[in-house]
């Protein structure tokens, strides 16, 4: 008989902050009311997407075993691949921009989400540094822009905006952000 392993970590922590109700923390920040009213604003726009998982959004299921002993990438995309978009974080988007997972399909579907995300907080974090989601959206293929050009007008529009926000840098990272972000506006001038 198998013994049942551990559930990962990542599982664990999200499912006790929604048993006890307490903030969850997400990067250097907490998740405010108005953080949760903006995205239940969002979940009632778009039932549809937000009750599917990457496995029904990429029209693939994943049916083998939880990779415990495989890297936390692979681990987190099997977690994306069962769990409904309407509990990805920050950091799932993040992740799934940096993996170019299933680059020409899953992209044209959650780029309106993360515009949206980026909307609200230009600089919004996944736990690595204020801006990391923006700065995997700057690290798209350009042949990616090209094929998608509505979503690259509107990519640029959200970063003109914004502009003064990220032009406010405090570090090298927000400086990195900000040479990205104007050499992103000028890729297809």
């Amino acid at each position: 008989m198998k013994k049942p392993k551990k559930t990962p970590r990542y599982v664990t922590e999200e499912m006790h902050a929604e048993r006890t109700k307490s903030p969850v923390h997400i990067g250097r920040s907490e998740v405010t009311d108005a953080d949760i009213e903006y995205v239940q604003h969002i979940l009632k726009e778009d039932r549809n997407f937000f009750s599917q998982t990457l496995s029904d959004l990429l029209q693939e299921e994943w049916r083998d075993e939880i990779p415990y002993d495989d890297s936390s990438v692979v681990q987190h995309m099997y977690y994306l691949y069962h769990t409904q978009a309407r509990r990805w974080t920050v950091e799932d988007y993040r992740s799934l921009l940096y993996q170019e997972a299933a680059l020409g399909t899953i992209f044209p579907i959650i780029l309106p989400k993360v515009f949206e995300i980026l909307d609200y907080n230009i600089k919004a974090d996944g736990g690595f540094y204020e801006g990391d989601l923006l700065d995997a959206v700057l690290g798209i293929s350009p042949d990616f822009w090209k094929e998608y050009k509505d979503l690259y007008d509107t990519a640029c529009m959200l970063i003109r905006n914004n502009m003064e926000t990220l032009s406010k840098t405090e570090d090298s990272v927000d400086k990195k952000i900000l040479d990205n972000a104007t050499a992103f506006l000028e890729m297809n001038e």
